[in-house]
């Protein structure tokens, strides 16, 4: 029974590293799944036992990565603050930066607008809702659209110098 269940991660395995190969070359919309399997050497069988298209790897990439930086935001207390924040998004992006530098020309809106949710969310919840819900909005469209662009090496600056410019900035605006 073992043998199957360790053939199907192997597949698996095999169609997500042929999506991440591609992706390097191709854009979403360039990628059939005759390219993931050739590039897998798999059969088309296989890809399908696991997948009904190339958008459903990248959804699933997608939603791993998410669900990681979930995580990370819930672990954080409300005592711990602004500081904290930044480092664990921080540190999720730093973790997690091959991934998302694969993917983030193919990075729909929709996952975008959920990581603003979520920082949103604990930002709101760190500060007891006390900042104009404007300010927050403003202050997170700038934090993601920074970290972004860093993962889409639009800016010459560092991850730990957004780290400490990012922390000054958001102290400042939720003192």
């Amino acid at each position: 029974m073992k043998a199957p269940y360790k053939n199907a991660i192997r597949s698996k395995m095999l169609i997500r590293n042929a999506m991440i190969t591609l992706l390097n070359k191709k854009s979403l919309s360039e990628i059939s799944v005759s390219d993931i399997v050739k590039v897998a050497s798999i059969n088309r069988g296989t890809f399908y036992n696991h997948y009904s298209n190339p958008t459903e790897i990248l959804k699933e990439i997608q939603d791993e990565l998410m669900e990681k930086l979930s995580q990370g935001l819930k672990n954080l207390t409300k005592a711990e603050g602004f500081d904290e924040l930044i480092d664990v998004i921080t540190d999720h992006f730093l973790k997690n930066e091959k991934d998302y530098k694969i993917i983030i020309n193919a990075i729909p809106m929709s996952l975008v607008d959920n990581i603003k949710k979520e920082f949103i969310e604990k930002i709101n919840k760190i500060n007891n809702y006390k900042v104009d819900p404007i300010v927050v909005y403003f202050a997170i469209n700038g934090l993601t659209g920074l970290y972004l662009d860093y993962l889409k090496d639009n800016v010459s600056f560092n991850i730990n110098d957004i780290r400490k410019i990012t922390k000054s900035i958001i102290s400042n605006i939720f003192k």
